[in-house]
């Protein structure tokens, strides 16, 4: 095998191992999202559920009786997490497509590299001097061009862990944890008699004031602030894309300058 064949054999082989790296990478950190979002939104869910089940039994409500605003508002609830939780979905594939790219120009960067130290030596070899310092500045241009796509490439990374940390701490601001709310006392025997009859003639009354009318005014809060918070999250995906196209273009014009 010839020495310029055996060593594109091995530039493609290095060029596979980093494309496999760089799946693997990404699939751990989509896996990471993912899980991160699901296991808020069990969590969130739970403690809404738990809150009403726990409100209605310190209340003396049966569930049955509220089943379709329970429904509602559980529903209601989720829908609402949903939403941020798709803009941030949204926000992670636009990061994404964005680093698919640089690691694309990365590699065409390097297997220009390659191209451009191989002619180089070649020239070297037959003694055209012009040709061997043309291709040695293409070569210095390739360098620069793979070393900007590198910092690319970390900065993409390095968003795609802000946007898990952004969407967590998001939705654990907006969808407070309702787990603990209501403090449960030990209660003895004469105690529970005295507020089961208590709740006879005012559970009801009570149970719509401290649970069913406080999640209806949150939820009512929550849906009126959805706007704004989605208007965030796509105008960090904006400004971010657009600070990554801005340094691609900047980075193509010095390696046009330069090669």
């Amino acid at each position: 095998m010839r020495k310029d064949n055996r060593n594109n054999v091995l530039l493609i082989e290095k060029l596979t191992e980093l494309n496999e790296m760089e799946i693997a990478k990404i699939k751990v950190l989509t896996a990471i999202f993912m899980k991160t979002l699901q296991e808020l939104n069990d969590k969130k869910v739970q403690s809404m559920v738990s809150n009403f089940e726990e409100q209605a039994k310190a209340y003396g409500q049966h569930l049955a009786d509220y089943q379709e605003i329970y429904d509602k508002t559980i529903s209601q609830y989720e829908a609402q997490m949903t939403q941020i939780m798709d803009k941030y979905k949204e926000r992670f594939i636009n990061i994404q497509l964005e680093l698919q790219e640089a690691e694309c120009n990365q590699k065409i960067a390097i297997a220009n590299l390659k191209k451009s130290f191989d002619i180089k030596s070649e020239a070297e070899e037959a003694s055209k001097e012009k040709l061997a310092q043309d291709y040695l500045r293409k070569m210095f241009a390739c360098m620069q061009k793979k070393e900007n796509y590198d910092l690319i490439i970390d900065e993409c990374e390095k968003e795609l862990e802000n946007c898990i940390e952004e969407a967590e701490n998001k939705l654990n601001n907006v969808f407070l944890d309702k787990s603990g709310q209501l403090i449960v006392r030990e209660e003895s025997f004469l105690t529970k008699w005295i507020n089961k009859i208590k709740n006879m003639f005012t559970g009801k009354t009570k149970f719509n004031a401290y649970c069913i009318e406080p999640m209806s005014i949150e939820l009512e809060m929550i849906e009126r602030k959805l706007p704004d918070h989605m208007k965030q999250i796509r105008q960090k995906t904006v400004r971010f894309v657009a600070k990554i196209k801005q340094a691609k273009d900047e980075t193509n014009l010095i390696f046009e300058k330069m090669k």
